[in-house]
């Protein structure tokens, strides 16, 4: 059994996304969920969904020493909405096996402070005709890593972030739990 670590800073919607998908699945397993905000909504979803949750402080994420000892069984960790950078020690345990997902086609409109709303507002002002997201492996750089997949919708003229972030987040919903099973039944 794959078993996965899920980390999130916010609200939780895509991690309780990938926990309905893998609930039953034969051979990956959502092992608990990681979060550097004491106050996210991940938390009560966790608890909802009956999967461990462990809150860490952001030095410690950024030391990753305990993170690393609480991803002693894990084989992969999703990052699903988490606002920090992985520290590189992290990153060098589970090289190519850290995956993001961004509501932007990367390169454009990624790195630090490119997230939530301010991306779309930031795709929206540089009239580009098409948004998205990118789903990528994680490196010691901001939304960097090799990308794995990409969907696109269309930023209409009359969109407001708020109505783009919506259309984004219902590629994140589709695609999200696809990219991840797919990426962990390819690396057996």
């Amino acid at each position: 059994m794959k078993k996965i670590s899920i980390w999130a800073s916010g609200n939780g919607s895509n991690a309780e996304n990938l926990i309905n998908h893998f609930q039953n699945h034969s051979e990956i397993v959502v092992e608990h969920i990681l979060t550097n905000n004491p106050n996210a909504g991940v938390i009560e979803r966790a608890k909802r969904l009956n999967i461990p949750c462990f809150v860490l402080s952001r030095a410690a994420f950024r030391d990753g020493t305990e993170v690393l000892c609480l991803l002693n069984d894990v084989q992969f960790v999703v990052l699903s909405g988490f606002l920090q950078l992985v520290p590189a020690n992290v990153v060098q345990a589970f090289r190519n096996a850290i995956i993001n997902i961004h509501p932007a086609l990367l390169p454009a409109f990624g790195g630090k402070g490119m997230f939530g709303l301010h991306v779309h507002e930031a795709a929206i002002a540089a009239g580009v005709s098409e948004s998205g997201i990118t789903i990528h492996l994680v490196d010691e750089v901001y939304d960097n890593g090799k990308i794995l997949m990409q969907k696109t919708c269309p930023i209409l003229p009359s969109d407001t972030p708020d109505n783009l972030a919506a259309r984004v987040h219902e590629l994140e919903y589709e695609w999200f739990p696809v990219a991840v099973e797919n990426f962990i039944m390819q690396s057996k």
